[in-house]
């Protein structure tokens, strides 16, 4: 019997072998199909959400992974989606994201194709009524001497730690994060939020007032808001890493729990603005050129109390914390407005603040 079943095997194998390797690549291809069509089938249904129910996927999700299904974003403990988001950028709270993170329309591409509305100058004199404005001539004897090279425009770099931060024209009552506070589909989110909003108009206004600024807006608030600051360090590093020439480096924020978030100037309601530095002083974090930050600090502030009295609140000095301006020494955080301005008040103040800057850098 064993004698036989060896015979048939053999017979079996011969004929298998000679019908040719090219038979071989069909099981691959039916793979790969089948891959495909799954893949498909996936993105329609999770993209376009035609009335396909997730609860039962959620739930079983949960049930096969518990610290997924009961993290709360605000609790500071060690949570297993946020360690795979910041190990695999992967959001598996978040099934689109990894649908879009697999594809190749990339976050970098979708910052591009954000829709900025065209929001002209309206406040400053020199930026409303020249199309072109053009730097104050220097007086006899401060310009280049004959052969040397002039100095070339100061640059600014705008980003923004908490993306998702939105002004309500109010203060807020109860729980109100997600008015507050943009929740985020993905990091392709395409949305404008109201602080990138301000930091597209303060990035304007610096350009028309002849200076350079680069105004980054990845999104740092995914997967919760607790790891933004980690976020950004990652995007202040690449791109001083890239480009290593900035005169000031701005983490572009708006405030919250101000008494007195608004000014009047020249007749017109204009958000407040406040400087944060961090020195470290009471943490064990190297932050080596604090006092540098601080000193800029002080003359940006010096100068605005010169031009606009009462816009901008006492500067913030924080020892517990160095909120990444260990990275570069002109780095501060601009606090433009709070929650309950407007977002036309935070675009005024962010219009005056460049003409503050323009004369400082």
């Amino acid at each position: 019997m064993r004698l036989r079943l060896r015979r048939v095997y053999k017979r079996i194998r011969r004929r298998t072998s000679a019908l040719g390797q090219e038979f071989q690549i069909i099981p691959l291809m039916l793979l790969a199909l089948l891959f495909l069509s799954l893949s498909l089938s996936g993105y329609h249904l999770l993209l376009q959400d035609k009335g396909f129910d997730h609860s039962l996927a959620r739930s079983l999700l949960h049930l096969g992974m518990p610290a997924l299904g009961g993290a709360q974003p605000d609790r500071q403990r060690l949570d297993l989606s946020l360690f795979l988001y910041w190990l695999t950028n992967f959001d598996l709270a978040d099934p689109l994201h990894m649908v879009e993170s697999a594809l190749p329309f990339s976050p970098e591409v979708v910052v591009h194709m954000r829709v900025w509305e065209d929001r002209p100058f309206v406040f400053i004199q020199e930026l409303s009524f020249a199309p072109d404005p053009v730097r104050p001539p220097l007086t006899p004897g401060t310009g280049p001497e004959r052969g040397e090279t002039p100095k070339a425009a100061a640059k600014v770099l705008i980003y923004h730690t908490h993306t998702s931060e939105m002004y309500l024209g109010r203060a807020p009552e109860g729980n109100e994060d997600a008015s507050a506070h943009y929740k985020f589909r993905s990091l392709a989110d395409p949305t404008v939020t109201g602080v990138m909003a301000v930091g597209r108009h303060l990035s304007n206004a610096l350009t028309s007032l002849g200076l350079q600024a680069v105004h980054e807006t990845r999104i740092h608030t995914l997967p919760s808001i607790n790891n933004s600051y980690s976020n950004s360090e990652r995007t202040v590093r690449e791109i001083l890493g890239r480009q290593k020439d900035f005169d000031l480096v701005i983490d572009l924020h708006r405030d919250a729990g101000v008494p007195n978030p608004t000014i009047k100037i020249n007749g017109r309601d204009v958000a407040r603005i406040a400087i944060v530095v961090g020195t470290a002083q009471n943490i064990p974090l190297q932050h080596p050129h604090y006092q540098k930050n601080l000193d800029l600090a002080y003359q940006i502030k010096n100068a605005c109390d010169a031009l606009y009295p009462g816009l901008m609140r006492p500067v913030q000095v924080h020892k517990e914390a160095r909120y990444n301006q260990h990275l570069h020494p002109a780095s501060l955080i601009l606090e433009i407005g709070s929650v309950d301005n407007t977002l036309e008040e935070a675009l005024l103040a962010a219009e005056l603040l460049a003409n503050v800057l323009v004369r400082i850098l």
